[in-house]
C-alpha cells in the first residue's frame, strides 16, 4: 500500500535528530557533517536526508528512536519539586505518570509557584519554546495584597533591572481584580517575576502560570495532566516557526 502525504515524505535527519532529544538541530547538523550518524548502516552526511517509518538511524553507533511526538499540559500543585532525578524527583515522576515515553518538562517552575508546566519529547521544540529568541509569551497570575493591584501592576508594568543583562520588561501587565495582577513575560529567565516583584517593591502572596504561548491552563484541574489537542499542538508548533510532526 502506497504512503502519502507527511508519512511518504518523511522528516529531515537533522530534525528526526533534534526531535529525538539529541541536540539543537544546528549541533545535529554538526554531528551529521563529522560523520557520527549512519542510516540503515552507511553513513550519512546531508542534513536533509529524508527518514522514513523503518530506517535505522544511529548516531555514534546508538539507535535513535523517535517515540511518538506528543505534548502534555500539566497544573503543577505547590511544593512540588520539578525534576526527574532521583528521590526528589519522585512526587513529579508520579504526576506525569503515563506520559509518552521520552517527555521532560518545558523548564521549570519553582516549589512555590503552581500551573501550566509544558511536557514534550520532542526535543526541538523544547528548545524553541525556551529559547529567548523566539519571544514566547509566559502569562502568569499574581496575587498581591487587597486593594493594590492597580498599584501593584503599574510597578511591574514599568519593568526593572533583575541582575545582569537587560531590564526585565513585561509584554503587558493590568489588573485583574482587586489582589490580582495578570503578567506577560516573554524572557523566560530564572526566576524572573519573583525578582521582578523584588526589585519593583511588590508585596507577592502567590504566583501561578495561566499560559505559555497559545496553550492555556483553563479549567484543568489541579494535579491534573491532560496531552493537547491536535490543534493545540499546532499552534504551538507555529508559534516557534516548526511544523507539527502531522504536517512534516
Amino acid at each position: 500500500m502506497r504512503k502519502t502525504g507527511a508519512e511518504a515524505r518523511g522528516i529531515r535527519l537533522n530534525r528526526f535528530l533534534a526531535r529525538a532529544g539529541c541536540a539543537s538541530r544546528r549541533s545535529c547538523d554538526d554531528m551529521i557533517f563529522d560523520g557520527l550518524v549512519t542510516v540503515n548502516g552507511a553513513v550519512e552526511t546531508s542534513p536533509g536526508r529524508r527518514i522514513l517509518p523503518g530506517d535505522e538511524v544511529r548516531l555514534s553507533g546508538r539507535p535513535v528512536t523517535s517515540a511518538r511526538t506528543a505534548v502534555y499540559a500539566l497544573n503543577k500543585p505547590l511544593g512540588v519539586e520539578v525534576t526527574m532525578s532521583g528521590g526528589r524527583g519522585d512526587e513529579f515522576r508520579a504526576l506525569i505518570r503515563g506520559t509518552a515515553p521520552g517527555c521532560v518538562p518545558v523548564g521549570r517552575l519553582d516549589m512555590n509557584t503552581g500551573g501550566l508546566l509544558l511536557l514534550t519529547n520532542d526535543g526541538e521544540l523544547s528548545q524553541r519554546l525556551m529559547h529567548p529568541r523566539y519571544r514566547v509569551e509566559r502569562e502568569y497570575l499574581l496575587e498581591v495584597p487587597r486593594g493594590t493591584s492597580v498599584s501593584a501592576a503599574a510597578a511591574l508594568g514599568a519593568g526593572a533591572s533583575i541582575g545582569p543583562g537587560r531590564p526585565c520588561i513585561p509584554a503587558s501587565c493590568k489588573p485583574a481584580g482587586c489582589s490580582s495582577v495578570a503578567l506577560v513575560l516573554t524572557s523566560g529567565r530564572y526566576h524572573e517575576v519573583r525578582r521582578l516583584a523584588e526589585a519593583v517593591g511588590v508585596v507577592l502572596l502567590g504566583l501561578e502560570r495561566v499560559r505559555y504561548g497559545p496553550v492555556r491552563l483553563g479549567r484543568l484541574p489541579r494535579r491534573a495532566l491532560r496531552e493537547l489537542s491536535r490543534e493545540e499542538a499546532a499552534g504551538l508548533y507555529r508559534s516557534v516557526g516548526l511544523e507539527a510532526p502531522d504536517q512534516a
